[in-house]
């Protein structure tokens, strides 16, 4: 029996049995408990070494997030690691993440070699750092990346559209009349998004104003305090997108407390998509990414190159909005 058809028994997915069976903190007590005891019952175990010995491989995906130095902080990785996780476990491969802080140093000393690895790439990815992860091109790549490629042709890409749908985004906002629109970013100056946005507010008639823009991070407590500069201007904006889903929140929770609405005074969009959107009061507005169809391509394009020893591929993802109750009409100023 493999790991995909103990899943089945259990009607659990094959990431969730992973992680339950290698004592990974993301699976509850109650769920953990019924894997193993089901895996006892089953005379169930996974026999790494004899897999390596048939096929030479480890059957170990590494993903890898240079330059971002806050993975485990930002919820959109960790949804993203999660679904790449659990497409990797259906065909019978462990995940392992390597944090961005000693990422590039350490590449080439690893103890067990990956089979793959899934790369996110941030704007300040070069194709040097990929060629440092991949021991110059050895090992085989996707990278997940926004708009274009890098120019390193020996890796698959799945490209997200983030600028099509943060479009959509700033033309919802000028539909509802607002006029001046605010911005939260997840410091990250030199995306292709952030150095879009000026341009999408003037093709939907909004004025871009510099000074209604800060580069935050990647925590809500970040985006409370930058949303909080932002409405404190003499002349503050009627609406804010931020970069992120949890900035977003940090922005309603800003708004709150300065004693206004969310949508009344000041409406709110954020982008990802991810599980806590629809949770926020309100619910919140956003730019959606599917999660799980990304790790879904990064796996596929990946396992063909290793398995199959298929070509690199370029794949691309658009985004879109989800229109919920954090982004109403501008309030008459």
């Amino acid at each position: 029996m493999n790991i995909v058809e103990f899943s089945k028994i259990l009607n659990l997915s094959t990431g969730t049995v992973s992680r339950a069976l290698n004592d990974r903190a993301e699976v509850s007590a109650e769920t953990r408990k019924l894997v193993l005891a089901k895996a006892k019952e089953l005379q169930f175990t996974r026999n790494a070494n004899a897999r390596r010995l048939v096929t030479g491989k480890n059957f170990l995906i590494r993903i890898a997030c240079p330059h971002y130095m806050h993975v485990l902080s930002d919820r959109y990785l960790v949804e993203l690691t999660r679904s790449v996780e659990d497409a990797v476990g259906v065909r019978g491969y462990d995940l392992h993440l390597r944090l961005s802080t000693r990422l590039l140093d350490h590449a080439l000393s690893e103890h067990q070699p990956a089979d793959g690895l899934v790369i996110v790439a941030a704007p300040e990815t070069t194709v040097n750092d990929i060629l440092i992860l991949t021991n110059s091109g050895q090992v085989p790549a996707v990278v997940i990346c926004e708009e274009q490629p890098l120019e390193y042709p020996k890796a698959s890409y799945v490209c997200i559209d983030t600028v099509s749908g943060v479009g959509q985004a700033i033309r919802h906002l000028a539909e509802l009349g607002h006029r001046r629109v605010g911005y939260v970013g997840s410091g990250l100056a030199g995306s292709p998004l952030r150095l879009a946005l000026p341009r999408l507010m003037a093709d939907a008639g909004i004025l871009w104003d510099p000074t209604l823009a800060i580069e935050a991070g990647v925590t809500q407590e970040q985006g409370f305090q930058a949303a909080e500069t932002i409405l404190r201007h003499p002349s503050p904006p009627t609406a804010i997108f931020a970069r992120t889903d949890v900035l977003a929140a940090g922005a309603i929770q800003a708004a709150y407390s300065l004693g206004l609405a969310v949508p009344g005074d000041v409406s709110i969009i954020g982008h990802d998509n991810i599980e806590v959107a629809a949770l926020v009061n309100p619910p919140l507005t956003t730019v959606a990414i599917d999660i799980p169809q990304v790790g879904r391509a990064a796996t596929s394009a990946l396992l063909a190159m290793i398995e199959n020893d298929e070509p690199a591929s370029v794949q691309r993802l658009s985004a879109n909005l989800i229109v919920r109750s954090s982004a109403g009409p501008a309030r008459n100023t």
